[in-house]
């Protein structure tokens, strides 16, 4: 139909249409068929006022996944409303189920808009507004004008509507731009703007997607790339880092972070990637190199490959790097008895943990007694395993727990037993730990734990160097290395009765003190960025680097439990993250509560919460309390190691405490 054409013909066809069903030859063909889908339907053209609008909580969802077509559209929206400007056109854009999104027009038409129900959230579709160039533009994928009469709905018919569809490259319908205004301004080119801002709208969401595939590609292979177990390093001409994987930078003793954008003869010196003069030489061959970074010189073997243009120029190059040092390390880590920590496995760069270090490998160097004292999860054993490895890595590493042994056990446990010295004895007597130590070296973890008559042997066999099994005579000389650990103040604990002054002195030779996470939180970064490459490995999931503002949120926390607890944390949320990533918002959700500074009263072991019952009861029986409570516990649990952790206090000193009032049995 011409923009010309007569509008009382028109409306005369439509009320014709409307009393008797008969439609002349003055209406277009698209027209008519959507008329009599509508009479069809049973819509009574006489009958809306408004056309129905979605709910709040569904407009937001459609908002939410439809955004990328709102960023691209809203700016064509205004400057086709510019060409219009105080005309009384509005300009609307609508979903593929003709709910509109967005609206803009004149100030002065708000009102009459509103009337219209040219709003956002209004449904235009055929099948809830009749026949509008909206509806239409969806059921024929095409764009159309419509003008007054041509509507449906009566309460339209003062309208001129041009609405073209919004496509993406494989013709499947994205959404709907139409602009509307008076019949009496309806000229064929308000159609062609539309028509050239939906092709221009569907030319840059193809661009977008088409660069959302190259960001999803290039995800695959970052991930790829990360997951090897050679570095990768990719520089550009002058030498430029462009590319690291977390190997690569393991290796040259950096961070992914720290690398990006430095030229690489800034992390190391000498031929590496490059030549002399920074430059990519005319070709590689694979050959092993001595790398020397700032703070050790590394050996490594280097594959590189050159990096081109489509017409033969060098763009730079990448490098392949696998530490020869670590491959052997790890062969020698075969080797090692009972150990598989170094010094090298001990993150951190703070100057409290650095000094732990330093002395830790001065005591290497010798055979003296080594007492380890540090708070519970600082990584006591790792330290003990690594003075042993430093030297001893071919002998025996032998490690107990002397709260985990009863006091009726300990002994045999670490001396061993003749056939026939006890009751429930093997026949052919058992070798102790100390010989099992011979050549190596002995870590007594949790000494403060451990009784004082046992204690008193321990004194014996340090001072003379030599042991008895239980039930024997014989003298077996040990040359063992003794390194004992504890979470307590053992000088504390002498002054309180409870450790021999002489054993702590002959403990005490070379005392280190491991510092607790809270004395180091400058290498919470640097843990958080090793347990999270080494658990997401190992799971099998991609999380992406923590955010600076993440990490201030775990440095803000104590960690009473120290590197195992930060440890498991980090696990955690590893595996109960939904996404690729973990937030401020998942860190309140799962990891400890960063805000509680008091432990809730009800998860105090039994032990304190009598303690704080006696506080406020003077002149009590303190025997009569603490043996009614060992009862309790021992008839609540019939396994002695559940009954010590329900009273707060280790499994020997149950034993203990069962001795001194006769409940062994």
């Amino acid at each position: 139909m011409k923009i010309s054409a007569d509008f009382e013909m028109i409306k005369k066809t439509w009320e014709d249409f409307v009393i008797s069903g008969n439609i002349g030859n003055h209406v277009r063909k698209p027209i008519i068929d959507s008329w009599l889908r509508c009479q069809r339907a049973g819509l009574d053209p006489r009958a809306l006022n408004r056309t129905p609008t979605v709910s709040e909580d569904n407009f937001r969802k459609r908002l939410e996944q439809n955004q990328l077509l709102l960023d691209v559209s809203i700016p064509f929206m205004v400057e086709l409303q510019e060409f219009v400007n105080k005309s009384g056109f509005s300009t609307t854009l609508t979903d593929p189920n003709g709910v509109i999104l967005e609206l803009i027009c004149d100030q002065a038409i708000l009102k009459e808009a509103f009337t219209k129900n040219l709003v956002r959230g209004s449904i235009w579709n055929e099948h809830m507004a009749g026949t509008n160039a909206t509806g239409l533009a969806i059921d024929l994928l095409q764009p159309i004008q419509v003008i007054g009469a041509e509507h449906y709905y009566e309460c339209y018919h003062e309208l001129t509507c041009s609405a073209a569809p919004i496509l993406d490259a494989n013709g499947k319908l994205l959404g709907v731009m139409d602009m509307a205004g008076p019949k009496e301004m309806a000229y064929p080119h308000t159609l062609g703007m539309v028509v050239a801002a939906t092709k221009a709208i569907s030319r840059q969401l193809c661009i977008a997607e088409s660069h959302r595939q190259v960001d999803l590609t290039n995800h695959y292979l970052r991930t790829l790339i990360d997951s090897m177990t050679d570095g990768v390093v990719a520089v550009d001409l002058k030498g430029k880092i462009i590319g690291i994987n977390s190997q690569g930078a393991k290796i040259l003793k950096t961070t992914t972070f720290e690398s990006y954008g430095k030229n690489i003869l800034e992390i190391m010196d000498g031929e590496t990637i490059l030549d002399h003069n920074g430059d990519v030489p005319p070709s590689f061959e694979e050959k092993d190199k001595h790398i020397i970074t700032k703070s050790k010189k590394i050996n490594c073997l280097i594959n590189s490959k050159l990096i081109l243009h489509d017409n033969g120029t060098v763009a730079g190059a990448v490098a392949t790097l696998k530490d020869l040092d670590k491959t052997i390390q790890v062969s020698e880590k075969a080797k090692r008895k009972g150990t598989r920590f170094t010094f090298d496995d001990i993150i951190g760069e703070s100057s409290e943990l650095l000094r732990s270090v330093h002395l830790s490998q001065i005591a290497a160097k010798g055979s003296a007694t080594v007492l380890l004292e540090g708070e519970s999860g600082t990584g006591k054993e790792m330290f003990a395993q690594a003075i042993h490895n430093a030297h001893q890595s071919d002998q025996p590493f032998i490690a107990i727990n002397c709260a985990g042994i009863p006091e009726s056990l300990i002994e045999s446990v670490l001396f061993g037993y003749e056939e026939g010295s006890f009751t429930g004895a093997s026949k052919h007597g058992k070798i102790g730990k100390f010989e099992l130590a011979r050549g190596g070296t002995i870590f007594l973890d949790e000494i403060g734990e451990m009784p004082l008559n046992t204690q008193t042997i321990l004194l014996r066999v340090l001072q003379e160097r030599y042991i008895q099994r239980i039930g024997g005579n014989k003298d077996i000389p040990i040359d063992v290395r003794v390194i004992a650990a504890t979470n307590k103040n053992l000088a504390e604990e002498v002054k309180k009765g409870r450790f021999r002054q002489d054993l702590y002195y002959r403990l005490n030779v070379l005392q280190i003190n491991i510092p607790p996470l809270r004395k180091r939180k400058k290498d919470i970064p640097i843990l958080a960025e090793f347990f999270l490459r080494d658990i997401t490995q190992t799971c099998g999931k991609y999380i992406e680097p923590l955010h600076p503002s993440t990490i201030a949120t775990m440095q803000e926390y104590e960690w009473p439990g120290n590197v195992r607890q930060f440890k498991n944390a980090i696990e955690q949320a590893v595996n109960f993250t939904e996404t690729n990533r973990i937030d401020n918002y998942f860190i309140a959700s799962y990891l400890p509560n960063i805000n509680a500074e008091l432990t809730p009263k009800e998860n105090l072991p039994v032990q304190k919460k009598i303690i704080e019952t006696l506080t406020e009861q003077p002149n009590v029986d303190l025997k009569n309390i603490e043996l009614t409570t060992i009862k309790k516990a021992l008839a609540l649990f019939s396994e002695r190691k559940k009954a010590a952790e329900y009273l707060g206090i280790s499994r020997s000193t149950l034993y203990r405490k069962m001795k001194l009032y006769h409940l062994e049995d």
